[in-house]
């Protein structure tokens, strides 16, 4: 007998142009590790999330969604435990 296969993570990303270069918004995150004007390091259950550039600015985290405005330049994924 096969077992269920495992539920999908809530994890998503949107992004689009906006007046300050880029809009990201990201769900799934579980916490916010460390941020600045050029990185902001995010936690989900599946890793880390970081979204690099200038001008970064963290405008809302609320549930399990963020969303960060600037010139987004990288997001990279590093997998494994937090």
């Amino acid at each position: 007998m096969t077992s269920p296969p495992a539920p999908l993570s809530a994890f998503h990303l949107e992004a689009k142009r906006s007046v300050r270069g880029m809009s990201v918004i990201i769900g799934g995150v579980i916490g916010i590790s460390d941020f600045s004007e050029e990185t902001v390091l995010l936690k989900s259950h599946g890793g880390r999330i970081t979204v690099s550039g200038k001008y970064m600015r963290l405008i809302i985290y609320e549930g399990s969604a963020v969303e960060i405005n600037g010139k987004v330049e990288d997001i990279s994924f590093t997998y494994g435990k937090n």
